[in-house]
């Protein structure tokens, strides 16, 4: 790569900046010549299709979108997914166990059930509590190519429960993968990782098989010990001109420490987890300007646990817990003359639960679902850029609903980008707050009933959460200095907050319904809020060996919540990216998080943390592979997720070492 030139007054926008947030940042300035050309790079600027299903510039994506590549994903050190979205302005992750991460955009809570979150296109969104249970995803960190994170909401394109934002994951081709792979990780709190991954072709198509084992300690104060068996494969199968087969399988069991010492309900225990998908992915190319793609998926995610109290000796309950999504839709996607393009489609989708604790029956409970959608982008004149689209669904459990949003843009040349727009978008009930029907019984070790007591019990009165959103955004990018910029100003208005009645001898904030037994719990809308803000993305291609990213994001709570600070008002991620010679790689990441109280999970102290991963590349007999050192927190310990005081989940200092060998 030529080396681009850099004046140093191009260095003192970001010094200015780190000044204004509030944080110490010495950058040298790095002046060398460079004759790097424009459309060099903009041709490295990414296409993406999660913001509104067409593949599209980031500069005419109709949300304020980023994507992690393949090198950030390696840059970073990170073995967790969850982890990779602390690269990303205006996104929290958090831990409530060492294996239970939270990832969330402007409203934090354990579960972060208003993110929606794919695979490949394939919703994770659990129908049963809500939320994704990372850990039980069938999928390697190195077989991800990139991820495309949308920051607002996109209902408008996904529906329902793309609510504050949107992660999609999309995976490793085997034709770029071709080859074995061999991948092992240790370090602190009893961190083991094993993968193995195949690639190839044979005279029908492209394969990709990977294997693995995974198992982790957790945190030093909790029984939250975990261990995984995986098994991912993927197939791309040509059928004819025009026409290709995609097929996905995976597969995951292993258990997880739960319960605390603290609550003489819930002991230490075991969770028994097994989950797994099939996916299917047909493409039709009619001509050069009209594709048909079809989706088929089905997901299962089934946890099962016997859990120890203290009531009595040997006394205990059963938790189970069974979801399933099946999952049909096809969309249509056409140029519409030379200036417009569209897509439009429909689905079809059945969820599926089953637990005797949630729902007090051993059958299993349907909710169907369906939906249209439709997005068109035109271009009246080449400054102006016009998005539209809404996504109307029909959802069993409530009320039929259209999430709609259009965008304008005025693009005065190829380099700067503005957008401003307006959108509409709900978040439906999940199952268990929809149709919960909780009843701990609690058995004495010989199986007969010792106290039964009804936890949860849903009236059925709860509506759709909403949130009216007016955004204006911008992306710029300077090639002749190898910087882009990435700024959304956003002002939401959030409604119908779903919310759970205080526990047991608080105020019933719901209302009492004729339904509800005394002592119980219950579902209700209460509140809302108003959010407003910024958040920014600054990437500086410093030169051929060093790159800088600097996020910084600020949210502003009107809340008549009660926890009116769900979210922290200021996040900011600063990150370097250094490749010294002989194959030797350098990246440092530091988080500053201001204190914020989340949803049902008590305060949260300010933090900060400073990761660092140090990579030695090499070549033996003809094989390539690497070593790499990952240190996670090289300060202070800090408290994740605060739900206990003292705090049961304090992330301390953490290292680790990766060897990988491909052959």
């Amino acid at each position: 790569m030529v080396i681009r030139r850099l004046a140093v007054c191009l260095s003192r926008p970001l010094v200015a900046m780190a000044y204004v947030l509030g944080y110490s940042l010495t950058l040298a300035p790095a002046c060398a010549a460079a004759d790097l050309s424009e459309a060099d790079f903009l041709a490295e600027m990414p296409t993406v299709l999660t913001a509104s299903r067409l593949s599209q510039p980031l500069m005419d994506a109709p949300n304020s979108t980023n994507v992690i590549d393949r090198k950030q994903i390696e840059a970073s050190g990170y073995h967790n997914i969850a982890d990779l979205f602390r690269l990303v302005p205006g996104f929290h992750v958090g831990l409530k166990r060492g294996w239970a991460q939270s990832v969330s955009h402007t409203l934090a809570d354990e579960f972060a059930r208003r993110i929606q979150v794919m695979v490949d296109g394939r919703s994770v969104y659990l129908s049963t509590i809500g939320g994704v249970r990372w850990d039980t995803l069938p999928l390697s960190i190195d077989d991800i190519e990139r991820i495309e994170v949308v920051r607002g909401p996109n209902a408008a394109s996904f529906g329902a429960n793309a609510f504050t934002g949107i992660i999609n994951i999309i995976t490793r081709h085997p034709d770029d993968v071709v080859g074995r792979m061999i991948h092992l990780a240790a370090g602190d709190h009893d961190h083991r990782e094993a993968w193995f991954r195949w690639a190839g072709r044979s005279q029908y198509g492209s394969h990709r098989v990977t294997l693995g084992d995974r198992r982790d300690g957790g945190f030093t104060y909790q029984d939250d010990d975990e261990s995984s068996r995986i098994f991912n494969y993927r197939g791309e199968f040509p059928l004819s001109a025009g026409k290709s087969l995609s097929v996905q399988l995976g597969a995951l069991t292993g258990q997880r420490g739960e319960g605390s010492v603290k609550r003489v309900t819930d002991l230490p225990h075991p969770q028994d987890v097994e989950s797994g998908h099939l996916q299917l992915d047909y493409q039709h190319d009619l001509s050069n300007e009209k594709t048909l793609n079809l989706k088929f998926y089905f997901n299962h995610l089934f946890t099962e646990e016997v859990v120890p109290t203290g009531l009595q000796p040997g006394s205990y309950y059963l938790s189970d817990l069974l979801g399933q999504r099946l999952h049909m839709e096809g969309q249509y996607t056409q140029a519409l003359g030379e200036t417009a393009r569209s897509v439009v489609g429909a689905y079809l989708r059945r969820d599926t639960v089953r637990s005797y604790l949630y729902w007090n029956t051993d059958e299993k409970l349907n909710a169907d679902s369906w939906g249209l959608f439709g997005h068109v982008e035109w271009r009246p004149k080449p400054a102006w850029l016009v998005n539209i689209g809404a996504f109307w669904e029909d959802y069993e459990l409530v009320d039929k609903r259209v999430s709609p949003r259009a965008t304008l843009h005025w693009q005065p040349n190829p380099n700067h980008s503005f957008r401003i727009g307006i959108s509409k978008a709900y978040r439906n009930p999940v199952m268990f707050e929809a149709l919960a029907n909780s009843i701990i019984t609690v058995f004495n070790p010989d199986g007969s009933e010792l106290v039964q007591s009804p936890f949860i019990i849903s009236s059925g009165a709860v509506k759709p959460e909403s949130m009216l959103t007016r955004d204006i955004g911008y992306l710029g990018v300077w090639p002749e200095a190898g910087l882009t910029f990435d700024l959304r100003l956003f002002r939401e208005r959030f409604e119908n907050y779903i919310h759970l009645d205080e526990p047991f001898g608080g105020p019933a904030e719901c209302p009492i319904s004729s339904t509800t037994p005394s002592g119980a719990k219950d579902w209700c809308n209460k509140g809302g809020s108003l959010q407003q803000g910024f958040e920014i993305q600054t990437r500086w291609q410093v030169d051929d060996r060093n790159s800088v990213l600097l996020n910084h994001s600020n949210l502003q709570i009107d809340s008549s919540m009660a926890e009116a600070r769900y979210s922290p008002p200021r996040m900011t991620g600063l990150h370097w990216m250094h490749d010294f010679p002989a194959g030797l790689n350098l990246s440092l990441s530091q988080y500053w998080i201001a204190g914020f109280e989340a949803i049902g999970l008590g305060a949260i102290p300010s933090y900060s943390r400073l990761d660092a991963r140090l990579a030695k590349r090499f070549t033996v007999d003809g094989l390539e592979g690497q070593i790499a050192l990952v240190w996670q927190n090289l300060g202070d310990s800090y408290t994740e997720f605060n739900g206990s005081f003292p705090p049961e989940n304090v992330f301390d200092s953490r290292a680790y070492v990766h060897f990988q060998l491909d052959f």
